[in-house]
C-alpha cells in the first residue's frame, strides 16, 4: 500500500457526516469526538483565510457579558470545550468518571462544526441536510418544509 494525498477539509468533512449518523444512532460520545476533529479542521480552514469559526463568532457576541464575569477567552473556549476534553483526555486516575450531558453536547459541537462548513462556503452534503431538518424538528420545535 502506497500514502495517498487528502484534502484536510474534505476529510473534515467526512467525519463530521459520519459525527451525525452516529449521533442520530445515540452514540453521543463518538459524535461528539468525530464532530470536534471536524470542528477544529473547518475552523483552522477558517483561520488561514482571516476569518472567524463559529467559536470566535459566539464569543465575539458574548463578550461584554463575559468581560462582565471575568471570564477570558481562553475560559470561554475551555467551557465550550469541556465536554470534549472530558471524554478525550484522562486527568488522573483518581476521577475515572465525569458527568455530563452527552447529547446536549454532540448536539452542540455538530451545529458548531456545520456552521463552520456553511462559513467555509461548502455544500452541505446530504447527512448535513438530514441534521439541519432534525435540529429544527426536535430542538427548535419547528418542522422544516420538504
Amino acid at each position: 500500500m502506497t500514502d495517498r494525498m487528502y484534502n484536510k477539509v474534505d476529510l473534515a468533512r467526512e467525519q463530521l457526516d459520519v459525527a451525525i449518523s452516529l449521533f442520530r444512532k445515540k452514540k453521543f460520545a463518538s459524535a461528539l469526538t468525530l464532530a470536534g476533529a471536524a470542528e477544529e479542521i473547518l475552523g483552522k480552514a477558517l483561520s488561514h483565510r482571516g476569518q472567524l469559526n463559529s467559536l470566535e463568532l459566539k464569543y465575539e457576541t458574548l463578550e461584554p457579558i463575559l468581560t462582565m464575569r471575568r471570564k477570558t477567552k481562553e475560559d470561554f473556549i475551555r467551557d465550550e470545550n469541556r465536554a470534549l476534553i472530558a471524554v478525550t483526555h484522562m486527568e488522573s486516575a483518581s476521577e475515572p468518571s465525569v458527568t455530563l450531558h452527552l447529547e446536549e453536547a454532540a448536539l452542540s459541537m455538530i451545529v458548531r462544526a456545520c456552521e463552520n462548513s456553511d462559513l467555509l462556503g461548502l455544500p452541505h452534503t446530504a447527512r448535513m441536510r438530514e441534521f439541519e431538518n432534525y435540529f429544527y424538528e426536535h430542538v427548535v420545535g419547528v418542522e422544516t418544509p420538504q
